[in-house]
């Protein structure tokens, strides 16, 4: 059997319903990428989280080992300095689909993510605060790619009041 969890850990987030609908909208809109001669990339994170510790703070995003190192060589060859995000609330979650796009060379990087905007309330403001949105991409052994983005509020739920 297993013990229940402390009463101050943090809970679990799981993505829900609204989770298989942001992998379908990754999908056309990656096709449609295709379709205008792009050369995209769809990631399928295994975990994703809203973080703010000394280490990193912003989107934080859990990659297969082979996801990773495709991602890894195409930010080797790539400048991503354009994003374009799509926003839903659903389930509790903030859903997003972060497209990281290079429009040089016609190439994107599309990441979707989720998190709990209830139980970070301290971080979305300090992010608001910094004006900065870290996305970390990563796998297991900590590896990272980060793309940063001067503009955070797409990736934040609307202010309140």
């Amino acid at each position: 059997m297993t013990e229940p969890p402390a009463d101050d850990a943090p809970p679990n987030v799981h993505a829900q319903e609204g989770w298989p609908a942001v992998i379908e909208d990754m999908e056309s809109t990656a096709a449609e990428y295709r379709d205008r001669g792009w050369t995209t990339l769809e990631l399928h994170p295994g975990d994703s989280v809203l973080v703010d510790s000394e280490r990193r703070t912003g989107i934080d995003v859990l990659l297969s080992g082979p996801e990773f190192e495709e991602l890894e060589r195409l930010v080797e060859r790539q400048s991503f300095r354009d994003v374009e995000v799509f926003r839903a609330a659903g389930d509790g979650l903030m859903y997003l689909l972060v497209a990281e796009r290079d429009p040089e060379t016609e190439t994107a990087v599309f990441v979707p993510a989720y998190y709990d905007p209830s139980g970070a309330t301290d971080t979305v403001e300090s992010i608001r605060e910094t004006g900065t949105m870290r996305l970390f991409c990563r796998r297991l052994n900590d590896d990272t790619v980060t793309f940063v983005h001067d503009d955070p509020e797409p990736f934040l739920p609307e202010p309140v009041g």
